[in-house]
């Protein structure tokens, strides 16, 4: 016998955390592309951790085309560490192309290749 319900154990926490330490507690955090940017540099990868059903894709591609920045996408999985690396290295050692401002590598599903997680 289940003493919780897991379909609504994530929804109590929630409301628990709400009433008891205030709404600030369980909003999502704003993601803002161009703040990220600004803080960010070509040498350090930025890593975003997401929920499920989340994808900042659009918002990468949306923000990387006003920027004339080529992307990079690969999605992480059985033997696609190589190629990751191949890309990281290109993008950091390769020259702009002409009408571009470099080269972003997006690596998805970081939790599937585990030597690419700090």
């Amino acid at each position: 016998m289940r003493i919780l319900r897991p379909d609504k154990v994530t929804q109590m926490i929630i409301k628990l955390v709400q009433t008891e330490m205030g709404e600030d507690y369980v909003k999502p955090i704003p993601f803002d592309i161009g703040e990220l940017y600004s803080n960010s540099n070509n040498k350090a990868p930025i890593i975003m951790v997401i929920s499920p059903g989340a994808d900042p894709m659009s918002e990468i591609q949306k923000f990387s085309a006003q920027r004339r920045i080529k992307v990079d996408s690969l999605s992480l999985g059985k033997g696609q560490d190589k190629k990751a690396t191949k890309q990281i290295r290109d993008s950091q050692t390769s020259k702009a192309d002409a009408g571009t401002e470099g080269t972003w590598v997006v690596l998805q599903n970081c939790h599937l290749c585990p030597s690419y997680m700090p």
